[in-house]
């Protein structure tokens, strides 16, 4: 109990600050690219929905760590401006982790600012991976939709799969081992190692 405790601890240290800025730059880039109205600069952190899921996956110690989307507008282009968010910062952790290795911490100090690039540039890499998925709000679920628009199994597809549920599939696919051996444990992960070496050798 005392170790499940101390990783729980340890990751909610590492993720919260990266998850926040993220979810707060993803949300801020998809209103100016898809030139939308944002109500306030902290829409996409203010909703429980959105961190159901994050939760799940640090209490369930799970190797993807994700939260669910509070999409700004719907369509195929918002769900391509979000994953490309999620690209662009995840090199921005890229680079922020390959300073961050050059630069170590002063002696007696936790090297916290490794940490959070690494964690900053893990967690937008498995948001990009999951716009792989057939969800709502995904490239692949727009894509979808779009394709196959009037069609019976889409319709039961788009019925059950909608805005309000998202977050408990979601929040079921963080807890479960479903997303580490599947997205994982082939994208995610090998992904994150080339990355993650590219940043010492830089």
């Amino acid at each position: 109990m005392d170790s499940w405790l101390h990783i729980i601890i340890q990751q909610s240290t590492l993720y919260v600050l990266p998850v926040l800025i993220s979810m707060t730059l993803v949300a801020w880039l998809e209103a100016r690219l898809c030139q939308q109205n944002i109500p306030h600069p902290f829409y996409a952190i203010t909703s429980w929905q959105a961190w159901l899921p994050f939760w799940a996956s640090i209490f369930f110690t799970r190797g993807m760590i994700i939260s669910s989307i509070r999409p700004i507008t719907h369509g195929l282009r918002a769900a391509m401006v979000r994953a490309l968010a999620h690209a662009l910062l995840m090199l921005l952790g890229f680079v922020l982790y390959a300073w961050s290795v050059a630069h170590p911490a002063p002696t007696g100090l936790p090297p916290i600012h490794h940490w959070w690039a690494k964690v900053f540039m893990f967690y937008n890499l498995c948001m990009l991976i999951m716009h792989l998925l057939p969800l709502p709000n995904l490239c692949m679920g727009e894509l979808l939709q779009r394709r196959q628009q009037g069609t019976s199994w889409m319709a039961s597809y788009a019925a059950f799969f909608n805005e309000q549920r998202t977050w408990i599939v979601m929040t079921a696919l963080a807890a479960s081992p479903l997303l580490d051996i599947s997205l994982g444990a082939w994208l995610v992960y090998p992904i994150y190692a080339d990355l993650a070496t590219w940043a010492v050798t830089l």
